[in-house]
């Protein structure tokens, strides 16, 4: 007789196990307590990968208000590299077997709304760590060798063959023009290829480049650690033999402002073997020999891998559809109709986005498509609207998701729907936006929305915040200018504003290039400059004739004194010429009739000859002058303790039995003065002094005067002792020497010292 089949009953205890009960006929009930649960070997690829990233993240962010959007679905998704909809399942999973949990909490950059945010528990920290050796080797997210604006790590899938062609060029120092159109990944496969070369030992450095950005904002962003740098070749000779790997993101959109200086660099980058990648579009202006990678598609079986494996056989179908595009893919969802075949991805993009989008999701993307360059996203009118936006995968984050802008692809395709007047509506909100933030920052996309809305008198808007741009952000205050000469070609303050600063930045060819067209009786005082800055026999002559012809006194002094100011800072004490036409300059200055302002000019001119009497070793005439000042300024007058100080070490001999006595005394005195160019120029005079006998003191005391706090200041003082900085800084005999003596000639050449700059080249002909 057979037996009947016996009755199973199944009944949970607890979360991970299960009473099972026989029962049979000739049998009495049997339980079993029966462990299910869920075994390292049963985890998905998809349940790895995420436990792997949360893995990475600090155990103290599970109790934390705020969180980095890496612990986000948006986050974990981009950090994996798959559609957000691909999670739901194996986190569903995880999440059921204790591996992981979720709760709600602020995202760090990501609006002031709470957002789902994921964290690995104890088992699933304790699973990964038992299973370690069977999880697949990857390189880590972060380290100390990666340096500026680095993006997000993205795992990546396929692109094999191309990441051992950027790897193979960058081991025999060869530069990279990685290419392709928005959102083929680029980024993504550059992010992966250094990290391998970080982890090896050498130096990453990347910036992310705007129409705003110059050559110097781009160095700072990457941190390569050099003061600003007019010569821009000089930033070459800095990184030389420093085994570093610069990574230019986003060339196509460097403004033709800037296009030739930074072709010199990657230029000179080349030459001197520096390993460099270039990524960008299809644009290619920059005249070097590259390797070039034209990034296409992505391969059917590594394309697939971005989308929900519970679609099954259906990806290969979307995929295809999508022409392998991934941020094609990455846009699907299941309640979007796939385009027909033979669409391209923008078509595909303009009825994801267009048409099948909610109004909510268009108008939260509006002032999006108007933005120049990324921002944080508390900046934005409706910082509430980004995580509309990141769910559905129309944002770029940048360097720690601190930054974010729309999706080049989709900000190209959505604007291109729109009308004149709606862009120009768009850009007239976001000039009301941003003027009511009161930073340089807010003060460029301001003005840029002015300028883009078609506005007049553009010149008063930037004449109004011309130093807080030149300070902060020299490189976009010259794009601001010349889009605004665009508009307005014959504004006469804005062609002045654009051919000074020009000449602020040692750009004299691009200064002249402003004047080319216009009256010579205009903008003398600029045309003074470029005269100076050229250091022809006849400038000084030409000068004089200008001078000359000027009709307003209060104009007239004040071109005088600069040009004083100018002359005596690069006077030889061996021309005869050059101390007679100074002497004769002199004399041709009137004092005003106003006794306050007759005071001043008469204070700055006893300075000025105190100066040129130093310069002349005359320290009679010297000690007289000082004592005239004396008489109408009291001892504690932080300019007499300077030019008392200034005069000792200038006089005083190095052979001197006292020598070290005075140079003591002037380092304290220096230390206690307040004035920062006072205190750098007394300890450059140091440094010249100690150079002779005690180099590493003089080092010392060089490495303790802030450069950068001159910098900032944008007098023609302060840009004059600059100059004298890097002169000193060429003095030490190490491996700047070279790039140190060749930035201080650019340097005495922009201030309108052509003597000093040829006793320096010929310095440099004869090394």
């Amino acid at each position: 007789m057979l037996h009947q089949p016996p009755y199973i009953h199944l009944a949970p205890i607890g979360q991970k196990n299960l009473l099972v009960s026989f029962n049979h006929e000739k049998d009495n009930i049997k339980c079993y307590v029966v462990d299910v649960r869920l075994e390292f070997r049963m985890l998905s690829p998809s349940m790895i990968r995420i436990l792997r990233w949360l893995n990475d993240h600090a155990a103290a962010l599970e109790s934390a208000w705020d969180v980095p959007r890496s612990l986000s679905l948006e986050g974990i998704a981009d950090g994996i590299g798959v559609v957000r909809s691909a999670l739901f399942q194996p986190m569903n999973a995880l999440e059921e077997e204790g591996l992981i949990v979720t709760r709600q909490a602020h995202v760090i950059g990501a609006g002031r709304r709470k957002r789902k945010v994921v964290h690995i528990t104890q088992n699933g920290r304790k699973l990964m760590h038992e299973h370690s050796e069977e999880i697949p080797e990857r390189s880590l997210r972060t380290s100390s060798n990666l340096k500026g604006q680095i993006p997000e790590y993205t795992l990546l899938h396929g692109r094999d063959s191309e990441c051992r062609l950027l790897q193979d060029a960058i081991t025999e120092g060869l530069p990279i023009h990685l290419r392709g159109m928005p959102g083929i990944g680029k980024s993504a496969l550059a992010r992966s290829m250094i990290q391998p070369l970080a982890e090896q030992g050498m130096m990453v450095h990347w910036t992310q480049l705007d129409a705003y950005c110059d050559v110097a904002e781009a160095m700072q962003r990457m941190e390569i650690g050099s003061p600003r740098i007019l010569d821009v070749e000089g930033y070459a000779s800095f990184l030389q033999g420093k085994g570093v790997v610069l990574v230019f993101d986003d060339v196509h959109t460097i403004s033709q402002r800037h296009e030739p200086s930074f072709s010199l660099l990657f230029q000179n980058l080349q030459e001197n073997a520096i390993p460099f990648v270039l990524i960008g579009r299809d644009r290619d202006t920059f005249s070097i020999q590259a390797t070039h990678i034209e990034l296409g598609p992505l391969e059917l079986s590594d394309a697939i891998e971005l989308l929900d494996p519970d679609l099954g056989d259906k990806r290969a179908s979307i995929v295809e559809t999508l022409g392998g595009h991934p941020l094609a893919i990455l846009l699907y969802n299941d309640s979007t109709p796939l385009p027909e075949t033979d669409q391209d991805v923008r078509a595909y993009v303009e009825q994801v986005v267009l048409s099948d989008a909610n109004p909510e999701v268009h108008d939260a993307m509006s002032p999006f498509l108007v933005l120049p360059f990324p921002v944080g996203t508390e900046r934005m009118p409706n910082p509430d609207h980004v995580p509309l936006l990141d769910e559905h995968a129309l944002l770029r984050w940048g360097a720690q998701n601190a930054t974010m802008e729309m999706q080049h692809l989709i900000r190209n395709v959505c604007r291109s729907a729109l009308d004149a007047s709606r862009i120009d509506a768009l850009h007239a909100a976001a000039i009301v936006h941003w003027q009511q933030q009161e930073d340089a920052l807010a003060s460029i996309l301001e003005i840029h929305h002015r300028i883009r809305h078609g506005e007049s008198g553009i010149a008063d808007h930037l004449s109004v915040r011309t130093i807080e741009l030149m300070n902060a952000y020299s490189g976009a205050f010259a794009t601001l200018l010349d889009e605004a000469l665009e508009n307005e070609s014959g504004d006469m303050d804005l062609i002045g504003l654009a051919a000074q600063h020009a000449l602020n930045r040692a750009e004299v060819e691009i200064a002249k290039g402003y004047l080319e067209n216009i009256n010579p009786d205009e903008l003398v005082h600029i045309r003074l400059q470029i005269a100076q800055f050229e250091g022809k026999k006849d400038s000084m002559e030409r000068i004089e004739s200008m001078l000359d012809g000027l009709e307003h006194q209060d104009e007239k002094l004040r071109i005088q004194l600069s040009v004083l100011s100018r002359c005596i800072d690069d006077v030889s004490s061996r021309s005869d010429e050059d101390n007679e036409r100074i002497d004769r300059l002199l004399e041709q200055v009137h004092l005003p009739d106003d006794e306050n302002q007759r005071h001043v000019i008469l204070t700055t001119l006893v300075v000025m000859k105190h100066a040129l009497a130093l310069e002349r070793r005359d320290f009679t005439a010297a000690g007289f002058l000082l004592d005239q000042l004396r008489d109408i300024a009291p001892s504690s007058d932080p300019l007499i303790q300077f030019l008392e100080t200034k005069t000792e070490l200038k006089s005083h001999p190095t052979e001197s039995p006292t020598a070290d006595l005075v140079l003591n005394n002037a380092e304290h005195i220096a230390s206690k003065m307040g004035q920062p160019l006072y205190k750098a120029s007394i300890r450059l005079l140091i440094c010249e002094r100690l150079l002779e006998k005690q180099v590493h003191k003089a080092r010392q005391i060089y490495d303790q005067i802030d450069a950068r706090s001159l910098e900032s200041m944008k007098t023609s003082a302060a840009r004059r002792l600059l100059a004298k900085w890097w002169e000193v800084k060429s003095l030490f005999n190490d491996h700047e020497q070279v790039y140190a003596l060749r930035e201080a000639i650019v340097r005495y050449r922009s201030v309108g010292c052509p003597n000093r700059a040829r006793v320096l080249s010929k310095r440099l002909h004869n090394m």
